[in-house]
Parts: structure tokens; C-alpha cells; sequence
């Protein structure tokens, strides 16, 4: 009896091609599923909360980028928007001893500058490269979370960063979910020893906000560690950590340029009241105001709650670096929070400590078994984050 031949079949064997690009395109899709669920969720409560409460600030023009008339989109730019919205129009000026646009550092307004001349809008450029910014950070911690941590860990942490009170900046005309992906790049390349790129990626955050020289502390103290402990050996590709403060140096040569004065950034935070003072010294104050209850008054509850940030994420780097967390991680969230203590001045502690990613690492890993203490941390911070969204785009808040 003769064996008949196998069947014959069209199907083609699967394109080893596309399922490569179907790989590494899935990540950035479940990355954008997850921008799209935690962010539509909190644009949905401020699109139906605008008409509800009424406005508790003064709106000024240069925060009405879209005209009258339009108070959602508006609602993105508040505050120091109005300082990035100057820098898009007109570049940087300068004034001794007067507030300046050279506080502020040039990639976030630059690019929505470029691209903005592509799409009409450099505001609308600012939003997306926010939006965009937002799902690259997500990205990149759960590839860092891939290398360190069980996946329950990494979605957890992703989502208590997603809620957190501050976490609305995300999604503003402020450069926090452009450095915040940009930092979590370049932690995850550094990680996996691609020096020069992570470096690159560095001095492009050190160009974004000044905490991208936390993050250049932090990757060399891991680096410098583990060579003193001789538990990897010197090379020279080491060296490209070295990119990330020729990002300072890169934003000076813009202000010597524009301004005349590669050291204006720093010498106008003395109109913020930025100056040199031991970490202790604004938490002492903060928390005086507590005495008999908690302070009345938005300014002065907001700064114990701003000193209350400031401990607890030094108490979550202390705390990582009890459980022997990689030097880069622990010592990111540390240096992260004590460079702006050292100012006297607590404002802005909550922006501060949102792009500070490690430490939702460490707050995951301690909720995991503890369902009751997740609840009161993801609900409490949901709970702050409504507030303070509504009251951001409602101009009553300079946090």
C-alpha cells in the first residue's frame, strides 16, 4: 500500500519578521492601554468637575493659551506654564534680582517649539510630547521592573505612580513626564550597562529639569560602588555617564548666549526663595505650623503636607537602602529628596518627588501583601490627586 503525500496547506509559515516588530511594539501598546485608562479616568472627573466648582484663582492671559472659552485645554496650562509658554515664544530673557524665565530648564519648551511649527500648535505640541512622555515612563519602569522585580511589583508601582497626588503634571505644560521618561530610560540602559546611551538620555533629562543631576549622583554612586568593590571591571564606555551634567553645561551655553550669563538659573532662585540651608531646617518649619491641629489655610496645610512628601520619601530611600535596593534606585529617590531641602523651601516638594520612580518600587513591594494598607495608599492618593487636579486647573494652586 502506498502512503498517500502529506496534505498540502496555503498558510505561510509566520514572518519571523513580524513577529519581531509585534513584540516590540506589544510593551508600548500595553504601556499606552494603561496611559489611556489611568489618564481618561482623571480627564473624565476634570471635564465633568470644571463645571462644578467655580474658579478659585485669578487665570491670567498668558495661561489662557487657547482663548476664552475653552477652560479644559486651558486647564493644562497653569502657573509655571506660563514661564515655559514665554520660553516658546520669545527664547529666554533675564533681569537680575527679578523672576526669570532662566529658572527654567530649555528641551520641554524647545521641542514643543519644533514641534509645534509641525503641527500648528506649540501648546498642543507641549500636550502631546506630555501624553507621549507619560507612556515611554511606564514603558521603562516596567523594563526596569522586568530585571529586578516580580511583575505583580512592577504594575503596581506603575499604577500607585498613576495615582499619586501630583501625577496630574503628567499631563500638563510642565517638562515632569518628560524628565520622568527620560530618567527611567536612561536608569533602565544604565542598568543593563549601555553606558553611553544612558548617559545621553541623562544629559537630555539634565537638560529637561535640574533633578537630572539627582540622577547623575545616583548613576555614578552605583557605578563607583561597584567598581571599589571590584564586582565588575573598568571601561571606558563608562565614562558616557559623564553626557549627563554636559547637560547643564549645554543649558549654560544657551543662557551665555541668550542672556549674557551662563550662571543666571541660579542666580535668580533667590526670587522663589531658594537658598543654601540644611535639609532640616524647611521640615522643622513646615511642621511647626502643625501646633494645636492642622493649619488652616491652603499655604500653610500645603507645606506640612509638602514636608510630609519630603519625609516619607526620605524614609522610602532609607528604607531601600535597608533592603539592599540597587545603589542607583536607592540613592536616586535619597539625593532626589534632599537637593531640594537643601533650598529652605518646601514648594513644589510634591512635583519633586513624582518623577522620583524608584519609590514606587519600594511602596509597591511593601503593599503586596498587605491589602488593607494598598486600599488606604491607592484610594488616599486618588482622594488628594481629584483635589489637587481640579484645583490646578481652576488656578488655585502654584504647587
Amino acid at each position: 500500500m502506498s502512503s498517500s503525500p502529506p496534505p498540502t496547506t496555503s498558510e505561510s509559515p509566520p514572518d519571523a519578521g513580524a513577529t519581531g516588530v509585534r513584540a516590540a511594539l506589544d510593551p508600548w501598546l500595553r504601556a499606552a492601554l494603561t496611559f489611556v485608562v489611568f489618564r481618561g479616568a482623571l480627564l473624565a472627573f476634570d471635564y465633568v468637575g470644571l463645571s462644578l466648582v467655580p474658579r478659585l484663582g485669578t487665570c491670567r492671559p498668558q495661561w489662557e493659551v487657547f482663548g476664552p472659552g475653552h477652560d479644559f485645554w486651558n486647564g493644562f496650562f497653569r502657573w509655571d506654564s506660563g514661564w515655559y509658554r514665554n520660553i516658546v515664544l520669545n527664547g529666554y530673557t533675564y533681569k537680575a534680582e527679578h523672576a526669570s524665565s532662566v529658572a527654567f530648564y530649555p528641551l520641554f519648551p524647545y521641542l514643543s517649539r519644533w514641534l509645534g511649527a509641525v503641527i500648528g500648535s506649540p501648546f498642543a505640541a507641549g500636550l502631546l510630547i506630555s501624553g507621549a512622555s507619560t507612556i515611554a515612563a511606564i514603558h521603562y519602569m516596567r523594563r526596569i521592573g522586568e530585571l529586578l522585580f516580580p511583575r505583580e511589583t512592577t504594575e503596581r508601582a506603575v499604577a500607585l505612580l498613576l495615582v499619586f497626588p501630583t501625577s496630574f503634571f503628567l499631563s500638563a505644560f510642565y517638562t515632569e513626564a518628560l524628565f520622568l521618561a527620560l530618567a527611567a530610560a536612561s536608569t533602565y540602559l544604565f542598568l543593563r550597562e549601555r553606558y553611553v546611551v544612558s548617559g545621553l538620555l541623562g544629559g537630555l533629562s539634565m537638560l529637561t529639569r535640574s533633578s537630572g543631576m539627582a540622577l547623575f549622583l545616583a548613576l555614578a554612586a552605583d557605578l563607583v560602588l561597584r567598581l571599589l568593590q571590584r564586582k565588575m571591571r573598568f571601561r571606558w564606555t563608562m565614562l558616557g555617564l559623564l553626557l549627563v551634567p554636559a547637560g547643564l553645561g549645554a543649558f549654560m551655553w544657551i543662557l551665555k548666549v541668550q542672556v549674557g550669563d551662563p550662571f543666571a538659573f541660579a542666580k535668580v532662585m533667590t526670587y522663589w526663595g531658594r537658598e543654601r540651608a540644611w535639609p532640616w531646617v524647611p521640615l522643622i518649619a513646615a511642621l511647626g505650623k502643625l501646633d494645636a491641629g492642622f493649619p488652616e489655610g491652603f499655604e500653610a496645610a500645603q507645606s506640612v503636607i509638602d514636608a510630609a512628601f519630603g519625609l516619607g520619601f526620605l524614609g522610602m530611600g532609607a528604607a531601600m537602602v535597608h533592603r539592599r535596593y540597587p545603589v542607583a534606585l536607592s540613592a536616586l529617590v535619597l539625593v532626589g529628596v534632599l537637593i531640594p531641602l537643601s533650598t529652605a523651601n518646601l514648594t513644589s516638594m510634591g512635583r519633586y518627588v513624582l518623577v522620583l520612580f524608584p519609590a514606587f518600587y519600594w511602596l509597591a513591594d511593601v503593599t503586596t501583601k498587605r491589602p488593607t494598607l494598598e486600599r488606604i495608599v491607592f484610594f488616599g492618593s486618588a482622594f488628594f490627586l481629584a483635589i489637587y487636579s481640579l484645583r490646578f486647573m481652576r488656578c488655585g494652586w502654584a504647587g
